[in-house]
């Protein structure tokens, strides 16, 4: 494992002064950004990973899910999302605890993880002595918002493929069983200022338009998030110091994470169409594309919900403690995958 220094990031303070110049700063910004070479990142295919995240999820999902026999051999979708964490030292992170391989620069340093899309091609097979590897890159970079109060978001996509060598003995290379693109916001850096309180619940929540077939309700515990933290190699403040949450983010609890919500809203889905009766005969997903509209709490109920909009086409949500909108997912499905 190689340690990865910030050398993308040694020189984005200029970069980020630019910001200010809306009419001009958004090509500068985005044409470096775009450029950064990011560093490769490699993980085993083993099991051991996907076996604690079992573990940190047996509790809070349908128990159905946790079948020896079907999760022995292949990676349950979405569940990469675990795997590929950039080593970074403590010294390079930022102060809330996120690294900075994607960060505009300064001031905008706070992060949070606004939405995406996968494409699943293949499945991922566990194997012994095997590796797999993340080619990470930055496609696109846009800044929204009123000066001063502008986000940019930052579009990573990651190409997932074993390292062809360890299999076959040779470089030659295979499709990329995952396409993920991941888009995250970055905003300004909030200034030293005295305790406030938290935010306030949203009064106008937006609430699902359809009935769902299927729902399971759950209640995240700061345990959780913690365990979710340590599995995906992540020190982001917002999901393991309540202070920090409160008296800095001015958020109410601690924030679950958005890969976590993803990986609910998916198993879910697939633990539904893995008990479907009927017609319905697909049983594994292709593609999936999400968008995180509200913050989603430690300690707070949360709903996952599941409908069919149409023929190998589903739609899966969580509804927070008052029913409203938190994360959406359109998400495609065949009976079967592979090319």
């Amino acid at each position: 494992m190689s340690i990865i220094l910030p050398s993308p990031v040694k020189q984005l303070g200029a970069y980020a002064k630019l910001v200010h110049r809306r009419a001009t700063s958004l090509p500068l910004l985005k044409q470096e950004m775009t450029s950064r070479e990011l560093p490769d990142l490699h993980d085993d295919c083993s099991k051991i990973r996907s076996d604690l995240l079992d573990a940190t999820l047996f509790d809070i999902l349908p128990r159905s899910l946790f079948i020896p026999q079907y999760r022995t051999k292949i990676m349950p979708q979405s569940y990469h999302l675990a795997y590929f964490h950039p080593p970074t030292p403590l010294s390079s992170l930022f102060p809330d605890g996120t690294d900075p391989l994607h960060s505009p620069g300064l001031p905008f340093i706070r992060r949070l993880w606004a939405g995406g899309d996968i494409t699943f091609n293949n499945d991922l097979h566990y194997k012994e002595s095997a590796y797999l590897r993340c080619k990470e890159s930055i496609k696109d970079v846009e800044i929204k918002g009123n000066e001063g109060e502008e986000k940019i978001f930052v579009t990573i996509e990651r190409r997932i493929n074993y390292l062809a060598k360890h299999i076959y003995g040779t470089a030659r290379e295979t499709p990329d069983p995952i396409i993920e693109n991941r888009k995250l916001v970055f905003m300004r850096d909030l200034p030293h200022q005295a305790h406030r309180p938290p935010r306030p619940a949203a009064r106008n929540i937006s609430k699902h338009l359809h009935p769902p077939l299927a729902t399971h309700k759950l209640t995240p515990s700061p345990t959780l998030l913690f365990r979710f933290s340590a599995l995906t190699f992540n020190a982001h403040k917002i999901h393991l110091s309540k202070t920090y949450c409160q008296q800095v983010e001015h958020h109410r609890n601690l924030l679950v994470h958005g890969p976590l919500t993803l990986i609910l809203m998916l198993q879910f889905l697939t633990d539904y169409l893995t008990r479907a009766e009927g017609n319905n005969k697909d049983r594994i997903i292709t593609s999936v594309t999400y968008r995180n509209i509200a913050p989603l709490y430690a300690e707070e109920e949360m709903t996952l919900c599941v409908r069919q909009k149409g023929e190998h086409l589903w739609e899966t949500w969580i509804q927070g403690p008052e029913g409203g909108l938190a994360v959406r997912a359109s998400v495609r499905t065949a009976e079967e995958i592979g090319f």
